[in-house]
């Protein structure tokens, strides 16, 4: 199965804000209210996915099932132009399953889906099996949503 990614840039979920991108440092009202937003559609659509397939969230290399809290949050979604963007990636899987690398999780077949955050803070990238019951979900639920291919990447 070919692994494939889908992103989901977050003037999709809201378009009021008055800076270039969302930067998690900046308090004028509308950026705050945009984030928050943001946060919010996330909480509600990641939960949804875990309940629909049973999932638990995990690091790459780690067994340890982590609480949806540890991705909701503003260091995970959004730039800081003091602090720059802190790069992650967590699997979403219904067992715990440790990968060694992203070359190792790109061979399995398991229906589970790693979500990576932006290096810029613009959006977040999911990738998955291609045509697996994740990506139909997915592919259905955002279907009026905005999404762009991102390529799987195995570095």
């Amino acid at each position: 199965m070919q692994k494939i990614g889908l992103g989901l840039d977050y003037n999709n979920i809201c378009k009021d804000y008055n800076t270039v991108y969302l930067d998690r440092d900046n308090n004028d009202r509308e950026t705050v209210q945009c984030m928050k937003k943001v946060m919010d559609w996330f909480n509600k659509f990641l939960s949804e996915l875990m309940q629909t397939f049973d999932y638990g969230i995990y690091r790459m290399n780690q067994n340890v099932a982590l609480e949806l809290k540890e991705i909701v949050q503003k260091r995970f979604f959004f730039y800081s132009l003091e602090k720059e963007m802190i790069l992650q990636t967590f699997i979403f899987q219904s067992e715990a399953t440790t990968f060694d690398s992203l070359v190792h999780w790109g061979k399995s077949t398991e229906n589970t889906l790693l979500i990576k955050n932006d290096d810029e803070g613009e959006g977040i990238s999911f990738y998955f099996n291609e045509n697996s019951e994740v990506h139909l979900w997915i592919q259905e639920k955002l279907k009026d949503y905005s999404l762009d291919p991102v390529p799987f990447e195995e570095v």
